[in-house]
């Protein structure tokens, strides 16, 4: 073994026994890293997380789905296509159809009937499998009738119709064109639709400019209406404003002063052991990388506790939205941990020996 490594397994040595005597208090500072650093690493996990659910609240409820109405003037293949731009979820078009649905079960009233391109199962969700050959009926129509996913709506003659599904439309002050109604999937023949929804997520300046390319150009009739464009709902507002505004630069340099304070502070509470030790002969460099070593030791185990509590706050969530939230908190702990070691060794190589009568006479 070569007199260098030598020397560096005795230092580590060393810090061991400084860390297993509690000379070191690692015990100590290792707890206050743990506590001040998970209120850093917590409280931004905590906030982004918080903003992920409430984002997922937010496309839930429609409020990121925006509506083009131009009846009887959308271009569904184009409606559909939307789909493909960045940033859309998915995007379909209805036309009402002049003759609703009456089901032999209630033959004195006829339900809604629309009908709507492929796209329109990815924007409405619930129980309808892509594939499934059918109509898709509304929550009020499924509780009314009884009929769910595989059985047959029969209509006044005998006439019937398989059923691929149940969408979901809650009255949560979305739209309420679709609480009762029968969505029928029909073949993009050319004919315009009347309405074309897109759900995009992240918001997007220009929705509503790229939604306005659906709608064919006006025949001139009398009485034609103006295109509109809205919300499905807009209870929750028009925009989604995150809690979690604070520049991300915010918690990674408050975990580094964090390590860096504490780092140091542990440090300059054995300066009068240091200054001995350097009085006797150890070298400045092996004292400095033993108190690193020590330190490396309980900002790890800070720092690891930390990390816990970013894991904690985003439990629930999907893998793809937890994992950037886990990463960033294990950055910031990092940092903190390097603000340790940084503090310790700054702190430690500051220590003089001819200091050592000064710090005697203010311990």
């Amino acid at each position: 073994m070569s007199p260098r490594r030598m020397q560096v397994t005795e230092v580590w040595r060393e810090a061991w026994r400084d860390i297993a005597s509690g000379a070191s208090w690692a015990a100590v500072t290792a707890v206050v890293l743990a506590v001040l650093l998970s209120g850093v690493v917590g409280m931004r996990a905590a906030a982004v997380a918080g903003d992920v659910r409430a984002a997922a609240v937010f496309v839930a409820s429609g409020a990121a789905t925006t509506v083009q109405r131009a009846e009887g003037r959308i271009d569904g293949r184009v409606c559909d296509a939307l789909a493909d731009a960045e940033g859309v979820i998915a995007s379909g078009a209805f036309r009402r159809l002049d003759a609703g649905v009456v089901p032999a079960a209630l033959p004195g009233s006829a339900i809604p009937s629309y009908g709507v391109t492929a796209g329109v199962r990815g924007l409405l969700g619930g129980s309808a499998a892509d594939g499934a050959a059918g109509v898709i009926i509304s929550p009020t129509v499924h509780e009314t009738l009884g009929l769910a996913a595989g059985d047959r709506l029969v209509r006044v003659g005998g006439a019937g119709t398989g059923v691929a599904g149940v969408y979901d439309h809650p009255d949560d002050g979305r739209d309420p064109d679709l609480e009762y109604a029968v969505l029928a999937p029909t073949v993009d023949d050319g004919s315009p639709f009347d309405a074309c929804w897109a759900t995009v997520w992240p918001q997007r300046d220009d929705t509503v400019s790229m939604l306005r390319r659906t709608v064919l150009p006006a025949s001139g009739a009398e009485g034609e209406d103006r295109p509109t464009a809205g919300q499905l709902n807009p209870t929750l507002g028009a925009v989604f404003t995150p809690a979690a505004r604070q520049p991300v630069l915010v918690p990674f340099g408050a975990a580094a002063l964090v390590g860096l304070t504490i780092g140091a502070a542990a440090v300059a509470r054995r300066r009068l052991a240091l200054a001995s030790d350097r009085h006797v002969g150890v070298p400045r460099c092996a004292q400095v990388l033993g108190i690193v070593l020590q330190h490396l030791v309980w900002g790890s185990v800070g720092a690891l506790v930390a990390t816990s509590v970013a894991v904690v706050s985003v439990r629930g969530l999907d893998v793809d939205d937890a994992l950037p939230i886990v990463r960033e908190a294990i950055a910031i702990a990092s940092l903190g941990l390097v603000g340790a070691l940084l503090g310790g060794a700054l702190a430690a190589a500051a220590i003089r020996e001819r200091a050592l009568h000064r710090y005697f006479r203010s311990r």
